[in-house]
Formats: structure tokens, sequence, C-alpha cells
């Protein structure tokens, strides 16, 4: 079969491999579309520590069982999305609901092979069926949602609260929608592309803020001083991070989720002295992922609107260099193989 494998920083080629090997309690999928995620962007450049090359990325996804040798509850023909984070279900962490941080976790895509490719063998337990009327970008869509809405849960963003959200990808975008279907009173979204920015518009947010200018200001402008009572940080970098903190009032929240930067300096005496609430949002739990799921099926994303590119899975390795060179105007390319 065909797999876009990634060799070493800015190395990945269209490569013929062999198919995968079945494990018991595993199914085979043939990947329908598959996205690429900002984190294996990092892992492209080298700079994520997940990623060894040889490797097969991808992990969000959508496909159709084609073999099924366990004989479980999936059988071959079944349209699925699967979560690609994988947990032991036994140790401390799965036990207390916390799957995204079982001891144990692994991720379609970093510690095996992922969905770059036109099949994938995946744990039936993590699939979950869906209809054959479900557009594939939806499909590929319940992931970086289930991390958006993580990050939201963490926030505890409700009604009348005044939200920011850094970085209008795919998870920052969909964290916007979230925000604004909880009945946030504000939210401003930040980010250097004009045309994500004007897709946030058109997913609910009030205030567009380009990230070239000093948006921790414009944040405390908007909110006569005090700063926003969230803050979602969804690009990871240091500036992003430190603007976050800047940006919220005090005793507000700032949630983490993007991991572009391994370590960042930042304003600890700030955090300390204005009681600020800093947390980190990881993945998401399984039934955060089920949960997307049932946003998705209930209309939350819409399939037109031009947030995202779909290209053949070819076209991978000059994707992934557009995407290092912002030269993507889209939230999201999706790959077809």
């Amino acid at each position: 079969m065909h797999a876009l494998v990634w060799h070493g920083p800015r190395s990945m080629a269209l490569e013929v491999v062999p198919e995968p090997t079945v494990a018991p309690g595993e199914v085979l999928v043939e990947v329908e579309a598959v996205g690429i995620c900002g984190s294996e962007i990092s892992g492209y450049l080298g700079e994520n520590a997940l990623r060894r090359p040889p490797l097969i990325m991808g992990h969000e996804f959508i496909g159709r069982v084609v073999d099924a040798p366990g004989a479980g509850s999936l059988l071959p023909g079944q349209r699925v999305v699967v979560n690609p984070l994988l947990s032991c279900g036994d140790c401390r962490m799965c036990h207390l609901g916390l799957e995204n941080l079982c001891e144990h976790r692994a991720l379609l895509g970093a510690q095996r092979p992922g969905a770059f490719a036109e099949r994938v063998a995946v744990p039936e337990r993590n699939c979950l069926p869906v209809p054959e009327t479900l557009p594939p970008v939806l499909g590929v869509a319940v992931e970086p949602l289930a991390c958006a809405l993580r990050a939201v849960e963490l926030g505890h963003v409700g009604l009348g609260d005044r939200v920011a959200v850094f970085g209008a990808g795919a998870i920052g975008l969909f964290a916007v929608a979230l925000a604004a279907r909880a009945g946030a009173s504000m939210v401003a979204v930040v980010d250097v592309n004009e045309s994500r920015l004007r897709t946030a518009q058109a997913w609910g947010a009030t205030h567009l803020l380009n990230a070239r200018t000093h948006p921790g200001e414009e944040i405390l402008l908007l909110t006569a001083s005090l700063g926003a009572d969230v803050v979602i940080d969804a690009v990871g970098r240091s500036v992003t991070r430190r603007e976050a903190i800047r940006a919220v009032r005090p005793g507000g929240r700032v949630v983490l989720v993007g991991l572009h930067e391994a370590e960042s300096p930042i304003q600890a005496n700030d955090v300390v002295r204005r009681e600020i609430h800093v947390t980190g949002s990881f993945a998401y739990r399984v039934h955060t992922f089920e949960q997307a799921l049932s946003l998705i099926q209930l209309g939350i994303v819409p399939t037109g609107g031009g947030w995202y590119d779909e290209r053949t899975l070819a076209a991978g390795p000059v994707s992934f260099e557009e995407l290092v060179a912002g030269a993507v105007s889209v939230s999201k390319v999706i790959l077809r193989p």
C-alpha cells in the first residue's frame, strides 16, 4: 500500500510499504480522509519528541473497516471515526476517567503507525460507527473538536464569560464555536491569518485581533483594563503563552492546549499576585471524544465556508512545506488517500 513516510526533519515521501499487521482485538481500516494536525507540523520539523523517524503520522481520520478478523461488533464495510489516543484501561488514571493521562498511553501516528496511509490497523474499541451520510471533513473534525471541547471544559467557559482564543487553526476555531455556543458575551480571536480570522468571525468570534500587534493590550482595552475571564492558547509558543497570561483578569483562567514549544518562561510572580489559574489541556477523555462526535452530528461544524482544503495523499510533502512556510490560509488541510 501507499503511505507518507516521515524520515526526519523536513523529509517526507510517498512510498510503498507493507500492509499493516492486524493484532487480536484490532480491525483494519481503509482511510477515507485524514487531517494534518499542528503537532504533526512540529513533528515534521523534528521538534516533537513523541515522533521518531521513520514514521507514518496521521491521527485525525475517518475510514471504513475492511478486515475484522476478531469478529467483534464491527464488520467489514462499517464506516468509522477512530479515537487515536490508545489507553490501557487498567492504570490509576484510567480508573479516574482520565484516559488521556493514561500511564501507558500511545497515539496513532506517533508511537505506532498512523493514518497518512491507505490502510491502518486500530483497536476495535477505539472505533465509533458513523453513518454513510457524514461528510468526510466532519469525520476528520471530530478529533480536533474533542481537543477544543476539553480545553473549553477545563476553562469552565459559561454564560456571559469574556473569552479570548489565541490561534485560529482547527482547535482554536472549534474553541471559538464552543465558547459562542456556551453563551460567552465576548469571543476575541487572535491570529496572523486574515482568512482564518474571517472564518472565526463566521463561527461566533466577536472581535478579530492581529497577532502581529499587541493582542494582550487589545484584549485589556476590550475589557476596560480588567482582562478576559478565560484565555485559551491553541498555539503553544512562548509569546502566545505570555500574552495569554497578560490578557486574563485577576482570578481568571488560562488554558494551554497548543504544543509548539516544549519550554516557555512565564511571568510567575504575576500569576501568583493575580491568582491566575493556569492549566494544561491534553487531548480528551473517551467520553469527550464521543461528545465531540455527537456535536458534529448536531451540526456545530459547517461543511462549507472555506475553512479546509482537500488534497491527495501524494500532495502531503508539499502540503507540510506550505504549512511550515505559512502559505496555507485555511484552518485545516485534509489528505485523501
